[in-house]
């Protein structure tokens, strides 16, 4: 990839790849302090990587929500647990 559409890609930011990542991992509840300490402090100075902090997390929150609030119908725990029986 070339260094103008890498800067395409990320609006300019040099580090949207990493932040990327590490997102995703704290997120997850998955990074290590160190990580998160350097998301924190690039997203104080990086307004393109900070947008997408918040957007990442409104929708892992949407998720949360609309998933939560769905019913499984009632039969569909012992289907699967017949299957899985049947072909072991």
């Amino acid at each position: 990839m070339s260094d103008t559409s890498e800067k395409k890609e990320s609006n300019g930011c040099t580090e949207f790849k990493k932040c990327l990542e590490i997102l995703h991992l704290m997120l997850d509840n998955e990074a290590t302090d160190d990580q998160e300490q350097y998301l924190n402090s690039h997203i104080e100075a990086c307004m393109y990587c900070f947008e997408q902090y918040e957007v990442e997390k409104q929708i892992r929150e949407l998720l949360k929500v609309k998933l939560a609030n769905q019913t499984v119908p009632s039969g569909l725990a012992q289907s699967i647990r017949t299957k899985v029986f049947q072909s072991a």
